[in-house]
């Protein structure tokens, strides 16, 4: 899982080299009645202008793909911002079917699959405003926002000597957190304007984030600011002023959600037909709820089948679960970061050793941080953010809770704590390589705007759950049992979220219903699997993207396998898949499919791989 979708970051950005009037020299479609433009020129009009004005309305979506000029600033929430973003969204759904209407049979498969992806991302947008209304449901939510952007700032602050950054560009980069905070309590204030249907479930976890905030903001942020400000105390001062009054916010936020709380009302569900609609006109999936309760259920049933299997080979062979059966404990502080690193490296040289995928000379690298505080009640496991879309760099952060002890983590075989070598291997292959981080940093390249654009949790995490199978089949581990029983207790996690996800979603199940059977179903610590059923509940749709989207996948692995025969391979599907960008199945597979006659290299130069 990356932090970007948890965040549910739906708005992007337009390439920082390009403006309109450099790619387009045409007038705008408002110009004239007809436009003569080809649809491929007037789809990728549509979505660069759209997301023109998502970055004017909102800086900080600016900030969350890396376009530089606008860390400083800060725009309020209103309710006239809200309409006009409404009601932009449906003239631009308008303007799209135009589009299609006028290209008529002469649409090729390539484009009519970006009217596809326009559509979705405008009806998500549309979904998230009029349906699951966050801004209208939690407290929180303008101070998470604007949390998350300053986090974004702090993780990639500019260092002196790398990547051709100064120390006037590090001044710079402290100065627009510094601007942005001033103006944070306006914009916390404006958010709370906008909040008509407080929700209880929103508040519990609102109030438990704003407790991270303070220590992020009051902690990690402020004795990074105290060290490199350190030769202009003015700096630091309006930095802590600045600091000081959202915190003051922050605090004053917090009492009245604890003070209010208990009197709101649970309205996190969106009803059946609300979800339904979100996995056809959104998701762009060939199912609906009950076939996504089906699929999870299939999961969880295998997992643990394949969790009996173990134990009993496991008594055969007196071998052992967990660090004493695999590669041994990590080690304890500081030395944890190089164990993880030298885990990632030994995954890499798997990749290549065993031919499973074309690793690109460009492919940048990663950080491995702590997960924010503000991030730790809804995320409490392993996840990572792949390169900023539109940013030069090419660094990724991989995040971790390290555990307060490994000991007993191992004596738990905690299912979030990643205690030993196969652990961290597994969740490596899920979060790294060849997942996240390798997916996103491919797809970042694309050079169809609309597809650089796309990004679909259903694509994202099915790859990621199916590379971690496919390295327990290909000897990743040897004949580690342990490795073999903690994929096959992640498969029951994944069954569990999407059956948890329906119920949630449609009212049918309350939380605690939903967290005991998390509990009882994944193997989860109490603690963790409330948490893990708050995030899902207040995130309707995400978390089914792991059985979804691997089944979808090996759907088309095998449909690839019937139609090449001996000549197809692991390595030319695993080519061509990550190759159309993070985009859904129902519009992967198809044109896959169809560009079979092409060799795998020419697929991938075409699409800047």
């Amino acid at each position: 899982m990356t932090l970007i979708q948890i965040r549910r970051s739906r708005l992007l950005a337009p390439v920082v080299s390009l403006t309109l009037s450099t790619v387009l020299s045409t007038s705008s479609p408002a110009a004239s009645a007809v436009d003569p433009r080809p649809a491929h020129e007037r789809l990728t009009e549509l979505a660069m202008r759209s997301i023109d004005v998502a970055v004017a309305d909102d800086p900080v979506v600016a900030t969350d793909i890396g376009l530089p000029g606008h860390d400083g600033d800060l725009v309020p929430p209103t309710e006239a911002r809200r309409a006009a973003a409404i009601a932009r969204l449906q003239s631009w759904k308008r303007e799209l079917a135009a589009i299609e209407q006028a290209a008529g049979a002469n649409l090729s498969l390539a484009d009519a699959d970006d009217a596809k992806l326009l559509r979705a991302q405008f009806d998500g947008q549309l979904a998230d405003a009029l349906v699951r209304q966050c801004d209208r449901k939690s407290y929180a939510a303008a101070t998470l926002r604007l949390t998350g952007a300053i986090f974004t700032q702090f993780l990639h602050l500019p260092v002196p000597g790398r990547e051709g950054a100064t120390s006037a560009d590090l001044d710079r980069a402290w100065a627009d957190i510094a601007s942005r905070l001033s103006k944070g309590s306006g914009y916390i204030v404006a958010g709370q304007r906008l909040v008509t249907r407080p929700g209880h479930l929103a508040g519990v976890v609102g109030s438990q984030q704003l407790a991270g905030t303070t220590d992020f903001l009051g902690g990690a942020l402020t004795d990074a600011a105290r060290g490199q400000l350190a030769h202009d105390p003015a700096a630091f001062e309006r930095f802590a002023a600045a600091r000081d009054a959202v915190l003051a916010t922050v605090a004053s936020t917090k009492a009245y959600i604890d003070a209010h709380v208990s009197s709101w009302p649970e309205n996190h569900a969106i009803g059946k037909a609300a979800y339904d609609r979100m996995l056809r006109d959104e998701q762009l999936l060939p199912y609906d709820s009950a076939d996504v309760e089906r699929i999870g259920r299939d999961a969880l049933a295998h997992g643990w089948a394949e969790e009996a299997w173990l134990a009993s080979l496991s008594k055969e062979r007196k071998l052992p679960f967990g660090a004493a059966s695999g590669g041994g404990m990590a080690p304890g502080g500081p030395a944890l970061v190089d164990y993880y690193r030298d885990r990632l490296a030994e995954l890499k040289q798997f990749v290549q050793d065993h031919d499973l995928v074309t690793i690109p000379a460009w492919l940048g690298s990663m950080e491995i941080v702590e997960t924010p505080p503000f991030l730790q009640p809804i995320s409490p496991g392993a996840s990572m953010n792949p390169p900023r879309l539109f940013s030069p760099s090419t660094t990724g952060y991989y995040f971790i809770t390290p555990p307060k002890s490994l000991d007993d983590a191992a004596a738990r075989l905690d299912m979030n704590e990643d205690f030993d070598r196969d652990r961290i291997w597994s969740t490596g292959a899920h979060e790294a390589m060849p997942g996240h981080f390798f997916q996103l940093s491919i797809a970042r390249r694309h050079p169809d705007y609309v597809r650089k654009i796309a990004n679909s949790g259903v694509f994202d995490e099915g790859w990621a759950f199916y590379g971690e199978e496919m390295f327990v089949r290909l000897g990743l581990y040897g004949d580690d049992l342990d490795a073999r029983l903690f994929t096959a207790r992640w498969e029951r996690v994944r069954g569990a979220r999407a059956i948890v996800d329906t119920k949630l979603a449609s009212g049918e199940w309350s939380v605690d219903r939903a967290a005991r059977f998390f509990e009882e179903q994944s193997g989860f610590t109490k603690g963790a699997a409330e948490a893990a059923v708050r995030g899902i509940a207040l995130g309707p749709g995400y978390v089914i993207a792991y059985t979804v989207g691997r089944l979808q996948l090996e759907t088309l692995l095998g449909e690839y396998q019937r139609r090449t025969g001996d000549r197809g391979s692991l390595r030319d599907f695993h080519d061509r898949l990550l190759s159309y960008g993070s985009v859904p199945f129902s519009i992967l597979g198809p044109e896959l499919l169809a560009d079979l006659d092409e060799p795998a290299a020419t697929v991938r130069e075409r699409a800047g791989y």
